[in-house]
């Protein structure tokens, strides 16, 4: 199932193992499985597929068993 068009999504890094940036949905390709997405904040442009995205952005967290003996 394609995210619709406008959606805020993540990207996967393969490279570096991780989610990064922030994305927007800006058309779908369905005949190819593609989305052309945006960078919120650079506006450059890619496509990917829809496996290497994810909905929206996480809030950012903490582990406090990491700072317990600080």
């Amino acid at each position: 199932m394609p995210f619709p068009i406008g959606t805020l999504v993540d990207l996967y890094d393969s490279g570096f193992k991780q989610w990064r940036g922030e994305y927007t949905v800006v058309k779908i390709y369905p005949e190819t499985g593609l989305h052309k997405i945006k960078n919120t904040k650079t506006n450059s442009q890619q496509f990917v597929s829809e496996d290497k995205l994810r909905m929206g952005r996480l809030r950012p967290f903490r582990m406090d068993c990491l700072y317990e003996g600080l």
